[in-house]
């Protein structure tokens, strides 16, 4: 009997939408900006349907190979393949074996459909993987391959935000003030304040005033609706004193 083909729309929109819950929970664990993560998942979400509802048969088959590969690493973990949390397998050498395996299986999808959303979402969760499994310089080429693969702006601003938390972690505030500058700059990107604010936190952190105070005055001119985090506008405080 023929296998039944998978809905790509419904099955791709609610496969992303969950992998909210694993880029969000990967965040939180790297201390990077929750808020964004879950906001711009949505707009990958949304932007999914989208596609997905227009899409050409190139699109449809590139949103099926992603939703099947989610579905089936999510039944590999010992998760509900269509939603929910992914709780860390009892054996912890499972979960180092099905990452490990998956970030090929993504990557195989990345490279097969180039230039789709769904690809660029595949190099995400490559990254996401490698990350979770300390290939840091592994994980750092697939968000990079996420930010200019040219499949969809928000997801392109996501990975800039994924390779500033790993430089971060890695203590290179520098670079990470440069990725948060780049997510800032994707046109249309809803959380371009708060990637402006961690810009601005990064340079004040790594010394450079001057930087730090013009990126704080951009965030200033450009969100004037937006407020500041106190413990960010009371580091800005100081530094204008300082001058």
């Amino acid at each position: 009997m023929a296998r039944k083909k998978p809905n790509s729309a419904a099955t791709t929109l609610r496969e992303i939408e969950e992998t909210g819950d694993r880029l969000a929970t990967w965040a939180a664990e790297h201390a990077v900006v929750i808020l964004g993560a879950i906001t711009a998942i949505l707009v990958i979400a949304a932007g999914a349907g989208l596609y997905v509802q227009h899409s050409s048969d190139v699109r449809d088959e590139a949103a099926n190979a992603l939703a099947l590969a989610m579905s089936q690493y999510r039944t590999a973990m010992g998760a509900d393949p269509l939603g929910g949390p992914i709780v860390e397998p009892a054996n912890p050498e499972l979960g180092v074996q099905t990452r490990t395996k998956y970030v090929e299986r993504f990557i195989a999808v990345a490279r097969e459909h180039a230039g789709t959303t769904a690809g660029s979402v595949a190099w995400l969760e490559a990254g996401n993987l490698q990350a979770e499994l300390g290939e840091v310089d592994a994980a750092v080429e697939s968000f990079e391959a996420a930010r200019d693969s040219g499949g969809d702006r928000a997801i392109a601003a996501l990975a800039s935000v994924r390779l500033a938390n790993l430089a971060e972690e890695q203590g290179d505030l520098a670079a990470a003030a440069e990725a948060y500058e780049q997510a800032a700059a994707v046109d249309g990107y809803p959380l371009a304040a708060d990637a402006l604010l961690a810009a601005a936190r990064c340079r004040a952190q790594a010394g450079e005033s001057e930087q730090a105070l013009a990126l704080y005055q951009r965030f200033e001119t450009e969100h004037p609706d937006v407020s500041a985090p106190p413990y960010v506008a009371s580091l800005m405080a100081e530094l204008r004193l300082g001058r």
